[in-house]
């Protein structure tokens, strides 16, 4: 049943955003911030918060608003209420603070569960069934038409694209974002059109119409149906060519679908799509078909189809997993090229849950013999994240089957509760996963909640690439690759820096995979951390007894070797700018620094004396050239001046009352404010916010220790690696997580950012592993707006 928009209190919404907290952040526009609103007594909701609006009084405004919540349609997003409040704040004014008047304005929308459409056409080959998009393809049509030709008052939208469409529980698209421009003034809205959906007449000449969203429209269809990889060749191309090689693509995966059952009329009906598309972005807007048109058209080639095989496509669509979205479905382990030495072959499987529940899943390889693991790979996807499983093949040759019906993967999946499967020992997960599922198999209404998928294992060659694969991680797995203490990347060669718990040190090239057997033996005693210093070209390296050695690995010679500390070395930083490195190691007794400046035959000009157990990590300050923190054992991060004169030491203590360790700590910025983010042993990743000297957030989500932390600047990604194996991608901004990595290498112990780049380097008791982690990013929608 229909309901009236109702006037919302600020009070209440303020309440169900906690306080329009970041945490609730769903999508920032050009018109404003939308958080997600939850009530105990009642639905979810989105609250867009309005950006302070000029040159519109209250009638105006009053009259705009009024013409918006009459609009009903179900594939737009239906308004449920607002709120237009005035409040009391204090600003500064003549050296005290007076109270001035603020206009409040705020809209709220049904919640949309599945976000928004760009999330879904990244891929023709991955996610929607063509079923799925053409439904989807409907919906948008059928809004735009509502819009364009159902209200007293035409709307032309004018920013039509895939993150204003959004998708609710069942996939049915619902158009967002109409009509707020007029709401906040022509002149307030922070974005007008996004260029590639904008229409040529528009970008040249400010021409608007509705072809303007036709011509948008058309664009959304095209991507829809080919993903963005065929899309940004067609113009390259003839309509004809573009339209046989999606097309081509699209009949293989319907063959496959559909069991040898006729495809012919989903492949017209994709033709047919396909050509209204073209026709929507002609140059001349006169050509362009009227929405009427499209949908006209749309409805004939639904003809197209017997009911036989579009009932059987229905079921296909049914059945398809609520829980998870498993990408891809058959798993492909390539043949490894010749020259590229050390990597295994591996390959990358998604588990996206866009739902609010947990989910827990165990994968069970059929010859778990041929893989690294030999026991089934288990976990939980955090609702709204997306789970990134790396599998290693430990053994292919050229005889290998490309397509061997006995080895498989067995997908389990079902929705648990919030205190289901927590805390379960590492050395016990796989049985406690396997009796979870057991007793939940024989549960009532069982076949509704474990779902079961098989995945095909495919050998290909490494020549062979198809559309929407996910780039698979390198992986090493050599003696001296395994127990890695530390990891360092090169700024300008392509260069990986690992030493491990064995004592060993090892270089190898990250775009062949090679060891680079220039680098000579530093030292003969066991080395357990490295560093370049890249514009003296050397490399450092701390030894297990205490003796630091410095290499020059452009001239292949050995620089200065000196006693530093009485026991192994376990923490080296190296300054920018300065001639400076800080060192401390794992002695029980005096938990120092020392400061070494190289410019003065490595005299120790410094040293810091104030934590009471071993330090774990320190890294110079990026920002200031003059301080450092520390990470330590006693539960504290201390932030050093390094000036001679300056002994003034900011001591943060571990939040609350846990008696953890801090394991690691790195700097990164937010909001042009420097933050801390140190990790702990109580399994959580702290922030701190530097100017205010204090804990303001909390990461949660491990099952063990934070091992390593570190910073994406480019990506906005915070990365940290914990015990559990598992490497966490979170946004920086919204501190929400976005992806769950893991290699199955076992407990990770280090990262690296290779710079310039979207890929990490990961070192872990089993191997190092190297990721695009772009791809894993972009997949779960980042940057979405609502």
């Amino acid at each position: 049943m229909d309901v009236e928009p109702w006037a919302i209190s600020f009070r209440f919404l303020r309440d169900t955003t906690n306080d329009f907290s970041e945490e609730r952040v769903i999508g920032q526009g050009g018109y404003g911030i939308v958080y997600k609103g939850v009530d105990r007594d009642g639905p979810v909701i989105a609250v867009r918060k309005l950006y302070p609006i000029r040159e519109i009084d209250d009638e105006q405004l009053q009259k705009e608003f009024t013409g918006l919540k009459m609009l009903n349609h179900p594939n737009i997003v239906r308004l449920l209420g607002y709120c237009y409040e005035q409040e009391q704040f204090l600003i500064p004014y003549k050296e005290k603070k007076i109270f001035a008047p603020r206009k409040i304005r705020l809209l709220c929308f049904e919640y949309m569960k599945n976000g928004s459409l760009d999330q879904y056409i990244k891929d023709a080959s991955s996610g929607l069934s063509w079923h799925g998009r053409y439904q989807i393809i409907k919906g948008i049509s059928e809004g735009l038409r509502y819009l364009h030709e159902g209200s007293k008052t035409p709307i032309i939208h004018m920013n039509l694209k895939p993150s204003n469409i959004l998708l609710d529980h069942n996939m049915t698209p619902k158009i967002a974002d109409f009509g707020l421009r007029r709401l906040v003034g022509e002149g307030n809205a922070r974005c007008i059109g996004t260029i590639g959906y904008m229409s040529p007449e528009f970008i040249e000449r400010q021409v608007i119409s509705h072809k303007c969203d036709i011509y948008s429209l058309g664009v959304i269809i095209i991507k829809l149906i080919t993903g963005e990889r065929l899309y940004s060749g067609h113009f390259d191309m003839s309509s004809d060519r573009f339209i046989e090689l999606a097309h081509e693509e699209w009949r293989e995966r319907l063959q496959k679908t559909l069991n040898g059952m006729s495809v012919e009329g989903y492949s017209q009906q994709i033709k047919k799509c396909l050509e209204i598309a073209l026709k929507c972005v002609e140059l001349d807007r006169h050509e362009r078909p009227s929405i009427g048109d499209i949908i006209d058209r749309l409805n004939e080639t639904e003809t197209l189809i017997p009911e036989e095989v579009r009932a059987v496509h229905n079921r296909i669509d049914s059945t398809h997993s609520e829980l998870l979205e498993v990408h891809p479905q058959e798993l492909y382990f390539p043949f490894m090229l010749k020259g590229r030495y050390e990597a295994m072959s591996s390959c990358s499987l998604q588990l996206k849950n866009r739902g609010d529940n947990r989910v827990a899943f165990m994968l069970v390889a059929s010859n778990p013999d041929r893989y690294l693991t030999k026991i089934p790979l288990c976990g939980i996807v955090p609702p709204r994240c997306v789970y990134t499983l790396s599998l290693t093949m430990l053994q292919q040759t050229a005889s290998t089957s490309s397509s061997d019906s006995s080895d498989f993967f067995t997908l389990y999946t079902t929705a648990v509760g919030q205190h289901d499967l927590l805390d379960v020992p590492k050395d016990v997960v796989s049985v406690e996963y396997d009796y979870f599922f057991k007793k939940a198999q024989k549960m009532p209404g069982a076949r509704d909640k474990v779902q079961v998928a098989t995945l095909k294992v495919i050998c290909d060659r490494p020549a062979t690439k198809s559309a929407g694969r996910s780039p698979s991680p390198e992986v090493i797995i050599r003696s001296d690759a395994q127990q890695v203490s530390s990891i360092d990347v090169h700024p300008t060669e392509p260069w990986i820096m690992a030493t491990n718990r064995l004592g060993n040190l090892c270089v190898w090239n990250y775009n062949t995979m090679a060891p680079l057997n220039s680098i000579g033996d530093i030292t003969d005693e066991p080395v357990h951390m490295a560093k370049y210093i890249a514009r003296k070209k050397w490399l450092v390296a701390g030894d297990g007894n205490g003796g630091i050695h410095v290499y020059n690995y452009d001239k292949n010679q050995h620089v200065k070797s000196f006693e530093a500390h009485e026991s192994c070395i376990t923490t080296l930083a190296v300054h920018r700018a300065r001639p400076f490195i800080l060192s401390s190691s794992s002695e029980d007794n005096d938990h120092l620094i020392k400061l070494w400046d190289w410019d003065k035959e490595w005299k120790c000009t410094r040293t810091f004396q104030g934590h009471t157990e071993r330090v774990t990590q320190a890294t110079f300050n990026p920002q200031d050239n003059d301080s450092f923190a520390s990470a330590s054992w006693d539960g504290t991060v201390k932030i050093w001046s390094i000036c001679p004169d300056d002994a003034n030491i900011i001591t943060l203590k571990l939040d609350g009352n846990v008696t953890e360790g801090l394991l690691c700590v790195h700097y990164f910025t937010r909001f042009n404010g420097q933050h801390l983010i140190v990790g702990c042993e109580d399994k959580t990743t702290q922030i701190w916010e530097l100017g205010m000297k204090e804990c303001v957030h909390k990461l949660k989500g491990n099952t063990d220790h934070i091992s390593a932390a570190k910073w994406h600047q480019g990506l906005a990604l915070l990365i940290t690696g914990s015990l559990d194996g598992t490497v966490n991608l979170w946004s920086s901004i919204t501190y929400k997580l976005e992806n769950v990595i893991d290699f199955n290498l076992g407990a990770v112990y280090a990262l690296g950012c290779i710079e310039d780049s979207r890929r990490i380097v990961v070192g872990c008791h089993q191997g190092i592993a190297i990721m695009d982690i772009w791809h894993q990013y972009k997949t779960n929608g980042k940057g979405r707006k609502y």
